[in-house]
């Protein structure tokens, strides 16, 4: 077991795509964690809005047979879990809404929300999948988004790409490191940032493996040809309740069309 425990949250709705979240978790050990929160968002069939106040309401027998199948499905999971006999601790939430993410986030006990999606082309992505991610990244916790159809090998070590930005300092890797079992990490820097990627390569324990490249085309498909023996993971700084929070832009999101996984590091 890791010196430090994480609790991570895996967003589940009874879907395939969903589920595959647990296959990542469980088979890829790319995320260090000792307890597993299984968070089930019920999808009910004619929700009716009340009033200014937009409260959803539920019809009670559409309501109450949703959340049989749910609890039928989650001790199903949980199941397969205990079968790994991985000796981790689990919890569980089935929920009426999305809403009841943020709020159990706010708690503040989670270390990583987790959630697969499938990525079929770029207009559905933008035009649906990014509300997701956009929501996601209004809540509390770091997340990890991956693609359902994402290949994982380990026989491969692990490379997280990431942009260097000033918020970046040698606790960074510490504690990325913490929840993520990564072997390397590839900073990508504008010109105007060279000095100051150089420095934090100063300050950053050796023990680190870091490789650092001026943010290009060119540079970032090196990174990927060069390196075949990695799984790729990108990630993202984000500033928690920022603007962009609800702005979709297309750029952070190439990755995972690319079917690379997506990792958010909320500030």
């Amino acid at each position: 077991m890791i010196a430090k425990k994480n609790k991570i949250l895996i967003l589940l709705d009874g879907s395939e795509d969903s589920e595959k979240s647990l296959d990542f978790i469980i088979n890829s050990k790319i995320v260090k964690f000792d307890q597993i929160v299984l968070f089930f968002v019920l999808n009910p069939f004619n929700p009716v809005t009340k009033g200014q106040d937009k409260e959803v309401l539920y019809n009670d027998f559409v309501h109450d047979h949703g959340k049989r199948l749910a609890t039928l499905y989650i001790e199903k999971i949980e199941n397969f879990i205990n079968s790994k006999d991985l000796g981790i601790e689990l919890s569980h939430n089935i929920v009426n809404s999305k809403d009841n993410l943020q709020r159990r986030l706010s708690l503040g006990d989670i270390d990583l929300t987790i959630c697969s999606i499938n990525v079929s082309n770029n207009l559905d992505f933008i035009f649906n999948k990014s509300k997701v991610i956009n929501y996601l990244m209004g809540t509390s916790s770091d997340i990890l988004i991956f693609p359902s159809d994402y290949n994982f090998s380990l026989e491969r070590k692990n490379n997280l790409i990431l942009n260097f930005s000033e918020s970046i300092k040698p606790k960074y890797f510490v504690d990325t490191h913490n929840i993520l079992d990564i072997d390397k990490f590839s900073i990508l820097y504008s010109k105007n940032d060279k000095n100051n990627v150089e420095k934090l390569l100063e300050d950053i324990d050796k023990n680190f493996q870091v490789e650092i490249f001026q943010n290009n085309k060119s540079n970032l498909k090196n990174i990927y040809n060069m390196n075949k023996n990695f799984n790729f993971l990108r990630q993202d700084i984000h500033k928690k309740n920022s603007l962009f929070s609800s702005m979709f832009i297309s750029s952070r999101y190439n990755s995972l069309s690319n079917n690379k996984p997506l990792y958010f590091k909320i500030n």
